[in-house]
């Protein structure tokens, strides 16, 4: 551990330029400014700067540290410390401003070596006389039984448990005062304060290689001279007494300090296995507090979701379920326990329950999920309704568009008789109203088997050029097929009936310049069959122009009502989107 450089001058100008000659890592500690809180113990290495005008203000227990004199040559201060031995180098004030940074190294290594020969010579020195041993009294197991409550109750709080620790340390130690360094990703910090060691630092690697209780004042650690000196200094910086590790097979979690008793005593046996009892102690209960506060997140957890989220239950093999659960749960874990697979219940009117069930392959158990949706009911069948009523205004708006002509030829055609014959232009009119009516009756039979269409493989491409050849209309294909589970017969109408309506509704140009283009997404049960009718001037009731909110719908033949339904029986849908070539009429379809 680097040397403790004491800066002892009420000039900080001076304190400022001393200590920007210090190398990089050296602590320096301004006596004048800050509070000086470690003592003089055997192997605490340090040096001082010492200005000549702080002499006096100079701690007595610094005294014996390494000196570096700063004064005025030949003044009567600076003389008498020459002249006494005071320092080991004499500097004037222009000398230590630059000259600081040469001397500093020879000087550190004065003061570790001095620190070194004062530690061996304190323990060839002491002579304790042995302690009695402790005898654990009433009193004594009250305090544990009481630390062990406290412990106990506060497991659920880390800084609450430290708390009960550093009572118990003070109650069953007497130890003045506890610090606990805890493990974090970058090292160790103290609970309290802001003192700090890094995962790279000796003392860690000393720690794991030797998992002991050390003593400051009684060193039982290895004879390595150079790890009693960083160990020592560590105790001198945090004012301790003892060290406690608390470590998990080889891999130190923490380290207790432990400063000087109350009654002024050193640590016996007694003491030092007890604060070995405190640290595993620590360990357990640290571990577990990380659990239980976990398990106290996921309970709190449980009791938001059983309140907010869907119902869940997990069944031992032999266990029933309980009364609360709905009727359809109960009978989803009978079907899933009798089939083995998982069973889905959809809502409906009659009960309004989403429900799943299964089999948990770990135990044989089951698993069962419910959730109440009557409102996604309600919803559903308001959509329901209103989509019956859009439809049945179309159907009703496209039938009296198609009835409406030919209701006038007739009403026409009953007022003439023999005194009024009808007009040879009229008769024709009326007679393609009568083959609109039965191509009227046709599509109406055709609405009636919607229901009974089978699907079979079809190849949307051969559908195409089918309806390519038969009305003139140029055909774009890919090389890979596009077969599809559905019925071709209700598609090749669908299609027929769009591009025909598409033809009708731009008379000047017909089906010239129509192009049906016909490629495949997906793979699989995701194969989707796009269309898309490209040209100029396309218009088709409905679809384009699109329809605007609150204007009245364009509705006008019922083949292409039924081309619109037929594409949703396919899982398909119709709608005008940008292309290549201008606005195209997109059609998509999937299966049946």
């Amino acid at each position: 551990m680097p040397t403790l450089v004491i800066l002892a001058t009420p000039d900080a100008a001076l304190a400022d330029a001393w200590e920007r000659q210090l190398p990089a890592g050296r602590m320096a500690l301004r006596l004048g400014a800050q509070a000086f809180p470690i003592g003089t113990a055997p192997g605490f290495a340090a040096l001082v700067v010492l200005d000549a005008v702080s002499e006096a203000g100079l701690p007595a227990s610094l005294a014996r540290c390494p000196t570096i004199f700063v004064g005025e040559p030949r003044s009567l201060p600076f003389e008498q410390a020459r002249m006494a031995g005071r320092a080991k180098v004499y500097l004037s004030y222009d000398e230590s401003m630059t000259r600081l940074r040469e001397i500093f190294p020879l000087v550190e290594e004065v003061a570790e070596k001095q620190s070194i020969v004062e530690m061996l010579a304190e323990k060839n020195r002491r002579i304790e006389a042995p302690r009695p041993a402790a005898r654990v009294t009433a009193a004594d197991s009250a305090e544990l039984w009481d630390f062990l409550e406290g412990a106990v109750e506060n497991i659920d709080s880390r800084d609450r448990l430290i708390a009960e620790f550093r009572r118990a340390s003070r109650q069953l130690l007497r130890a003045s005062h506890a610090v606990f360094f805890l493990r974090e990703p970058d090292g160790f910090r103290a609970d309290r304060g802001t003192s700090f060691f890094a995962a790279d630092d000796p003392l860690i690697a000393f720690f794991e290689s030797h998992p002991a209780v050390i003593d400051g004042s009684n060193w039982d650690g290895p004879a390595d001279p150079v790890a009693e000196l960083a160990v020592r200094n560590r105790l001198a910086l945090w004012g301790a007494r003892l060290l406690v590790p608390v470590h998990d097979n080889g891999r130190l979690l923490g380290l207790i300090a432990l400063g000087v008793r109350d009654d002024g005593q050193s640590y016996d046996e007694a003491d030092r296995a007890r604060a070995v009892y405190l640290a595993r102690l620590l360990r357990h209960l640290l571990a577990k507090s990380v659990q239980f506060h976990r398990l106290s997140h996921l309970s709190d957890q449980a009791t938001l979701g059983a309140k907010y989220l869907p119902g869940t239950l997990v069944l031992g093999p032999d266990e029933n379920a309980p009364r609360h659960v709905p009727l359809v749960v109960r009978d989803a874990i009978g079907q899933a326990r009798r089939s083995r697979e998982v069973v889905r219940v959809a809502p409906t009117a009659g009960q309004p329950f989403r429900a799943s069930a299964g089999i948990i392959a770990e135990s044989g158990g089951v698993w069962a999920f419910w959730e109440e949706a009557s409102g996604e009911v309600h919803d559903a069948e308001l959509r329901e309704r209103a989509r019956r009523r859009d439809v049945l205004r179309e159907l009703a708006l496209t039938l009296s568009h198609e009835l409406g002509n030919a209701l006038v030829s007739l009403a026409t055609f009953r007022q003439s008789g023999a005194d009024r014959p009808m007009p040879a232009a009229l008769l024709e009119t009326m007679k393609g109203d009568v083959a609109q009516l039965e191509e009227l009756n046709q599509n109406l039979a055709l609405m009636e088997g919607l229901h009974e269409a089978e699907p079979a493989p079809t190849d949307l491409r051969e559908v195409a050029q089918a309806l390519g050849h038969s009305l003139g209309l140029r055909v774009e294909i890919g090389p890979d097929p596009v077969v599809l589970l559905a019925n071709r017969k209700l598609l090749d109408f669908a299609l027929r009936a769009l591009i025909r309506t598409v033809g009708e509704n731009r008379p000047e140009h017909g089906l010239r310049e129509l192009a049906l283009k016909v490629r495949s997404t997906g793979i699989g049960r995701e194969l989707t069959a796009l269309l898309s009718l490209k040209g100029r001037h396309l218009e088709l009731e409905g679809i384009l122009p699109e329809p605007k909110d609150g204007a009245v719908p364009n509705q006008g033949r019922l083949g292409v009502f039924l081309a619109k339904e037929i594409l949703r029986l396919h899982q398909g849908e119709i709608h005008a989107g940008p292309g290549m070539e201008g606005t195209e009429i997109l059609i998509s379809v999937r299966k049946l």
